[in-house]
């Protein structure tokens, strides 16, 4: 029958279901039509799949112009609709027929319907192309060219990740390629193309880091916010690429000159937006002071002074009241033991209502720079602690040393909505100029295709 049909098997590629249109789109239907029973039969859904079945099969479908049974049988069906109808029109009965005369007619009906059907069906895919190809792009790939492959993550087979880079080893057809994935148990496996994408090595393209110079590459990523009290220019300091040419390095270093006033160790405020902390009802929240060992509670009390000559904090009368920690440094200088002064919010930030404001992925913001010839990357100083916090906020950021009470004047590390408002911040600042920069909070990229470009930007 298939054969006579016509009928041949098509493969797909492994976790890309798009390929199974019309499987998918046959399992939305009929998901819909179970949820179309009452509620006491949706429950024996499994009981009346074959009457469900039925009624799908009766019915002409759009892409053939003809219902499944019509394709099979040669001609439609007699469904409860069908026989309640002729019971209205009592229908003529049909006179006898030679069976060699049924058979060769059933032929002609069959050649018939699937031409029409052919017809049709090549139709409907050519007006689908049209939609699908509005958006679609071309991508190919060479033999050896690098890449990222998308795959499940174990055992989330419903949960992807970029996993790479694996080697192109042969095209197999428009839009599917032999990779060669690395692994034991199946080292070349065949993708579709939309779960690849191209792997840059950037390891050289880096022109630009507004960096200290006498900073190690392993030392601590957060600033250190009491290196300095003075604002000292950072020009100086900036790095630039050993890849860039003199001619570009000079360019650079012009430009640095022109905005040298906005490299400073010490951080400003921004009057552009606030940090609020929405408590609602809630009573103020009183945690005990820790404990703290001897040896370190001067270095408390240094660091606070620190804050208080920086107007970071100020003395507090406020209810509330968060416990001060002191983490070690990963990286201490001089083989000397560090430590940041830190304030536990866990019982503020149980109470503070969610800022829903999304934080860009970082995958996202990787495929965004992933074409850029030519990038630079900022860091700002200290960014929490250029927003200022509003009258009500203050007094719910207090915390409690053995030295007094005293409370934040600016945005602190570890409040529950903290990254949503700085990104939000960073977000308006670029705003008009997301063709050529991206920023993860307190970092912030500008790239660009050609070095004329990039100069702009910057």
């Amino acid at each position: 029958m298939w054969k006579e049909c016509g009928v041949t098997y098509k493969f797909t590629t492994p976790y890309h279901p798009q390929t199974n249109g019309l499987v998918e789109r046959f399992n939305k239907t009929l998901k819909g039509m179970i949820m179309g029973l009452p509620e006491k039969l949706r429950r024996r859904w499994d009981i009346l799949l074959p009457c469900l079945l039925f009624a799908y099969r009766e019915v002409p479908q759009k892409g053939v112009g003809f219902s499944p049974f019509e394709l099979l049988f040669g001609h439609p069906v007699r469904g409860p609709l069908t026989l309640v109808k002729e019971g209205w029109e009592q229908p003529l009965k049909a006179p006898k027929q030679d069976i060699v005369d049924y058979v060769l007619g059933l032929r002609s009906r069959m050649a018939e319907y699937m031409k029409k059907a052919s017809k049709n069906l090549q139709a409907s895919q050519e007006l689908q192309k049209q939609w699908h190809d509005q958006k679609a792009v071309l991508v190919q790939y060479q033999p050896g060219q690098k890449v990222w492959v998308l795959e499940p993550v174990a055992p989330r087979a419903l949960q992807d990740k970029w996993s790479g880079p694996h080697t192109i080893v042969e095209k197999k057809g428009e839009v599917t390629y032999l990779v060669d994935v690395g692994t034991a148990r199946s080292p070349l496996r065949v993708l579709h193309v939309n779960r690849l994408k191209p792997y840059y090595d950037r390891a050289d393209l880096t022109l630009l880091m507004a960096t200290d110079e006498g900073q190690e590459e392993d030392s601590d990523p957060l600033p250190d916010l009491f290196s300095s009290t003075e604002q000292d220019a950072l020009v100086e300091g900036v790095v630039l690429a050993d890849c860039l040419t003199a001619e570009q390095k000079d360019h650079c270093i012009n430009l640095l000159d022109q905005f040298s006033e906005l490299f400073y160790t010490v951080p400003g405020t921004t009057s552009w937006c606030e940090h609020t902390i929405d408590t609602g009802d809630s009573l103020p929240v009183k945690s005990k002071i820790y404990r703290q060992p001897d040896h370190v509670r001067d270095c408390i009390k240094q660091e606070v002074q620190k804050m208080l000559e920086l107007g970071v904090v100020e003395h507090s009368e406020s209810p509330w009241a968060s416990p001060v920690v002191l983490v070690p440094k990963p990286h201490s200088k001089d083989g000397k033991k560090e430590m940041r002064f830190c304030v536990d919010y866990r019982g503020l930030n149980l109470v503070t209502k969610t800022d829903a404001h999304p934080i860009p992925r970082a995958d996202e913001l990787i495929d965004t720079l992933a074409s850029a010839k030519y990038l630079s990357t900022f860091d700002l100083t200290a960014g929490y602690w250029q927003i200022k916090l509003s009258e009500d906020a203050k007094p719910k950021t207090a915390f409690s040393t053995i030295g007094g009470h005293y409370q934040f004047t600016v945005m602190p590390f570890g409040l529950k909505n903290a990254p949503a408002t700085f990104q939000r911040l960073v977000n308006t600042v670029l705003q008009g100029l997301e063709a050529f920069s991206a920023a993860y909070l307190d970092d912030i990229a500008v790239f660009s295709s050609s070095w004329d470009d990039h100069l702009v930007h910057l």
